[in-house]
This record gives C-alpha cells, sequence and structure tokens, in this order.
C-alpha cells in the first residue's frame, strides 16, 4: 500500500513462499498459491531467521528490543533498539557437511546466535561481535576493529569440529593515516567456533581467537584498487572445505566495481601462517588465533598478544578479479548449474544502483554478461536479494521454481534464474548467449535439466551449429509502416537483445550509425523530418558468425487532404495582391 523505507526479507530454499518485515508489519507471500497477510505490529522488524525450526521475529519494540515466534523472548543483542544500518546476525544450526566425508549426517545444533548489536541502550558506541546464544556468551575487545562496518558473516566447518571457525567481513577506518590511503580498508576477520573465552577475569568473556586480515582486489594490469567491499557471496563446497569460495564485491571512488574470489583454504592459511603486524617477540605453546580441543583455554599470555596485535602482516588476495566495469553493484548472488557439457558453471547475479540485474556466467577464461533484467517497473533500486538453489533440485521440470526473490520500496517479486524465452526461438541468439540454463530442443531455447539439448557455453565457434534453416535475414516478421509528419522529429528504437553483438542502422542501403555494446538500445534520432527521411530503415546485429535483421521500419508521408491542398493553394498567393490593403491599413493609423 506504501513504499517502506525499512525492510528485512526471509526465504526458507526449497520453499515457494516469503516473509517480510517491515515498519509496524510483518508481511507474507505464497507464489504458487498466491496465499498472503498481512500481521499488524507496532515495531520496526528488523530481523526474521529460522531458529529451532520456528522463524524468529524480532523488532525494537519502542527500545525494548523482543523477538517473537510461538512465544515473546528477551531479544537484547538479538535486535537494535532504534532501526540501523549497521547490525549482522548469524544463526548458526544450517545444514553444511562434515568434511572429509559428504556422507557424514549434518550437525544441526540451531543453538548458537551471534550478533554486532548492542546489547544495552547505553552501552557505548563501539561495535562488538558477539555469541549472544549458546555456549556462552563472549563479544571482542573494544580495540580490535576501528568503527567497523559489518557486511557478511558464515560458519566453516573443518574435518575436525574443534576447528569449526567463524569468518565476518566488514569495513573499517584505516589506521594509515598517510597521504593517498584510502579512508577505508575491508578485513576478513576469523573466530574459532569453540572459543570458550581466557583464563583471567579480563578475558574470560571475550573472543581469545580474533585475528584479522586485509582483503586486497586490485586489478594488477591498471593498478586499479577496489578497497571498499560492499557485499560477500559464500559458495560451500560439498567435497573439501577449503575449497569454498569467498566471492566478494567491491568499489571505488571512481564509480568502478570489481568481483575477486578467495579461497577459504587461502584465508585460513594466512590465518596460521602469517606474523602479526607490529609484534616481533616469540609465540608461547599456543600461538594466536589456535583453536583449542575439549575444554581448553587459551592461555592468558597467548591472549595479551593477540588482543595488543590482533591483525596479521600477510594480506588475502585473489589470484586476479574475475572482472570490473563501470557499473555501481550493490549486492552479489552466486548460482552453481551444470551444462549439458557435464561441466559446473557459476552464474553470478549482481544488482545495480539503477535497479537492474546483470546475470553473468563465469567460464574458464573469461567473464560473460548474459543479460540484463528488470525486475520492477518504473526502475527502482533492489534492497533485498535472495537466491533459492533447493527447488533447482527439488522440482527438476519446470523453469519457474529458478527463483530470486528481491524487495524494494512496496514490491516483492519472484524471477526465474533461467529465462530461456528471452532468445527469441532463435538458435543461433541461444547459442552465442553462452547460457548454462539454456539450451535449443524441438525447435526452441528451452531449460536444460538433463535433457538432450543443443548447448555451448564455453566454445567460441565460428560457423553455425545450429540445424538448418531459413535465417530472418530479410526481416519481414518485424517490418512495419509508420506514418510521420513532414518537419517533425522521430526517433527509431533497435532493442539491443545481445550486449556482445554489433549493432547497425542503414536507411535505404546506406549505414547512417553503428552503437556502442554497452547500452541497452540502439536509437536513431531525426530532428527534423524531411523528404530525403523518409524510407526503409533496417537495424542489423552481427555477432561471430551471425547476423540477423532485428527490426524494419518504413518511414511514409501521411495522405494528402482537401484542406492540406488549399493551404497550399493559398500558400501561394503573391504579395502583390495584398500589398494595396496594407496601405490603407497604414495610412489609417497615422490618421488616428
Amino acid at each position: 500500500d506504501k513504499n517502506e523505507t525499512h525492510t528485512v526479507l526471509y526465504h526458507e530454499e526449497g520453499n515457494s513462499s516469503v516473509f517480510v518485515g517491515a515498519i509496524e508489519k510483518l508481511y507474507y507471500y505464497d507464489f504458487d498459491t498466491q496465499e498472503n497477510y498481512t500481521e499488524e505490529n507496532k515495531n520496526y522488524l528488523t530481523f526474521l531467521e529460522k531458529y529451532n525450526d520456528k522463524l524468529l521475529i524480532c523488532g525494537t519494540n519502542a527500545c525494548q528490543p523482543t523477538c517473537w515466534n510461538w512465544r515473546t523472548i528477551v531479544a537484547r543483542g538479538l535486535a537494535p533498539f532504534v532501526p540501523e544500518q549497521n547490525t549482522l546476525v548469524l544463526v548458526d544450526g544450517k545444514s553444511q557437511p562434515r568434511f572429509p566425508s559428504a556422507n557424514v549426517p549434518s550437525s544441526l545444533s540451531g543453538k548458537e546466535i551471534y550478533s554486532t548489536i548492542k546489547k544495552h541502550l547505553n552501552n557505548g558506541k563501539i561495535p562488538r561481535f558477539r555469541r549472544i546464544h549458546g555456549s556462552g556468551e563472549l563479544y571482542t575487545s573494544d580495540t580490535v576493529m576501528q568503527n567497523p562496518q559489518f557486511i557478511k558473516a558464515t560458519i566453516i566447518k573443518q574435518t575436525e569440529s574443534y576447528n569449526d571457525r567463524i569468518y565476518y567481513f566488514f569495513r573499517e577506518d584505516n589506521p594509515d593515516q598517510s597521504a593517498g590511503a584510502p579512508l577505508n580498508v575491508s578485513r576478513v576477520a576469523q573466530l574459532c567456533k569453540g572459543d570458550r573465552g581466557g583464563v583471567g577475569s579480563l578475558s574470560a568473556a571475550k573472543w581469545t581467537t580474533f585475528l584479522k586480515a586485509t582483503l586486497v582486489c586490485t586489478d594488477p594490469a591498471t593498478n586499479r584498487n577496489f578497497n571498499w567491499l560492499q557485499d560477500v557471496f559464500v559458495v560451500h563446497s560439498n567435497t573439501n572445505w577449503q575449497e569454498t569460495k569467498i566471492y566478494g564485491l567491491f568499489s571505488n571512488p571512481w564509480g568502478y566495481s570489481a568481483v575477486c574470489i578467495y579461497s577459504i583454504g587461502n584465508i585460513d592459511k594466512v590465518f596460521r601462517t602469517s606474523p602479526l603486524k607490529g609484534y616481533n617477540g616469540d609465540f608461547h605453546t599456543i600461538r594466536p588465533g589456535q583453536c583449542l580441543q575439549g575444554d581448553a583455554l587459551t592461555p592468558t599470555e597467548t591472549f595479551k598478544v593477540v588482543d595488543s596485535h590482533p591483525e596479521v602482516v600477510e594480506k588475502v588476495k585473489p589470484q586476479v578479479p574475475l572482472f570490473h566495469n563501470k557499473y555501481r553493484y550493490q549486492k552479489i548472488g552466486v548460482h552453481r548449474v551444470q551444462a549439458a557439457d557435464g561441466h559446473t558453471y557459476n552464474v553470478l547475479y549482481l544488482t545495480t544502483d539503477k535497479g537492474t540485474i546483470h546475470k553473468m556466467v563465469e567460464l574458464p577464461d573469461c567473464v560473460v554478461n548474459i543479460m540484463e533484467i528488470l525486475p520492477f517497473q518504473p526502475q527502482v533500486p533492489i534492497h533485498t536479494m535472495t537466491l533459492d538453489n533447493e527447488r533447482v533440485r527439488k522440482n527438476s521440470g519446470t523453469t519457474s521454481l529458478l527463483m530470486s526473490c528481491m524487495w524494494s520500496l512496496n514490491e516483492v517479486v519472484r524471477v526465474p534464474m533461467a529465462m530461456c524465452g528471452v532468445y527469441r526461438n532463435n538458435c543461433e541468439s541461444c547459442l552465442l548467449a553462452r547460457d548454462p540454463y539454456c539450451g535449443w530442443a524441438n525447435g526452441k531455447s528451452i531449460l536444460f535439466l538433463f535433457r538432450p539439448v543443443l548447448q555451448n557455453v564455453t566454445q567460441d565457434v565460428s560457423t553455425s551449429v545450429c540445424p538448418m534453416s531459413k535465417q530472418r535475414e530479410d526481416g519481414n516478421e518485424s517490418f512495419q509502416n509508420v506514418t510521420v509528419m513532414p518537419f517533425s522529429r522521430y526517433y527509431l528504437s533497435c532493442p539491443m537483445e545481445s550486449h556482445h553483438a554489433a549493432y547497425t542502422w542503414i536507411h535505404n542501403d546506406h549505414i547512417i550509425k553503428r552503437c556502442e555494446s554497452n547500452h541497452r538500445h540502439c536509437l536513431h534520432f531525426i530532428d527534423n523530418v524531411t523528404d530525403e527521411c523518409y524510407g526503409t530503415y533496417a537495424c542489423f546485429s552481427q555477432e561471430s558468425y551471425f547476423n540477423q535483421t532485428v527490426m524494419v521500419e518504413c518511414l511514409v508521408k501521411p495522405p494528402e487532404t482537401a484542406a492540406v491542398r488549399m493551404a497550399s493553394s493559398q500558400a501561394t498567393i503573391p504579395f502583390s495582391f495584398w500589398l494595396p490593403s496594407l496601405y490603407m491599413v497604414v495610412f489609417c493609423l497615422l490618421l488616428q
């Protein structure tokens, strides 16, 4: 009914419904049954998450943070006292495999909750990362982070449960105040999930395994640096925890965005082997950041070292940036999909500040931007996006169940991940898109779900592999006559279906305009329609071996009417016919 300026979204994978928390309202909608309802509540709802098999709903509750499921729960640390953006809550208990065997049942404890929300209204402005529910409450020391802005947190289960770690990603003020240094620096921090605090009174309630490292995202070819971490997406490995990938979305002050990929194995190695910044002494028997078995506590000597020197020297680096361009991306999601060639590809979904989504496929040697999606009309910023992987596996026969949920100011939509129908039922367009979801079969572009289809994701072929068919070179399907008034303004728009093709406007067999591939439409403006502007205009596209006519438009003059002919004849009366009357008017004015 209204524009919601404060929203949180919860969608459980494998389910067709979505919950949206807003100001004084909780919305529910089921995309399959179209069932919906709205729950009124005098609250700023700030957190929705499943906990102990129930939906946990938390809000500010007039400066008395409260959570609800079947009963009211004291929510200090789960919901803020007033709405704020810099909050992060991590609930343990989601299904993740225990390594090395992926067949071992997951441990669904559902008992641990971590949060960056302060527990008391007047306990200072220094943010902390806390364990607020579970095996003993802990918090980070006030000196280990400088004005942090939290982005994402995740739990990584290792071969031995005592080595399970929490990683969280954040930005903080750069301690380097030299000229030219960025104001903020992006970080990753580690904590041992089984941390039980320290021995002495000063460390008993603190995390004793905290370490942080700098995330680097730099293009070595241009030396362009991306230091502002925007978002993080974790792609868990089903076979080896070290192969879990962290997709970091970065930006810089010049409006460029980049995606850098890090492996958990490399991050773990940095924390295990790097010296501490500013510390030259020896380590004791327990190294800073080391996870301990059983009920063992971190020794006081080790805690003192790590508490005063929490940053490691070595920085976490990707191989190279996956890609960078001049778009302002804000959110990232990654979905792994198996294509017809048997290989698995990562498909990226990136939201822009313009309210669009770029769908990209990660190939061995490059990243291809498959399409631009407009989920909302008119375009509005996208507040939240979530990808559903479970419904892909459970419902392998329909495209509508490949979904992402996005929430804007007053609307939530479900968008298919595949969208094979956009390829105009054209074999070449389908294959040249390199979309691992889609293939060509039975004369149309369809979703590939282990069905025999024609597909070409990685090979850069120079000739068509499509079955023999008459290509649409004459453009008759989109041919149309358009009547345009003389001396008016007019423009022609050619939709750019592929951003990898070259588009050209031709007028009466002469090239009049070529379009750049980074625009959504190829436009040709006519400021003043004269006789030479009439005729046939055709828009052609060329991508690799494939040429096609996208559209044809013929501009024609309007038919002459009697009124037009009369006006034309009157316009030819000579000026000498009116000259005597003009003299009479001037003479009368002089006499007055």
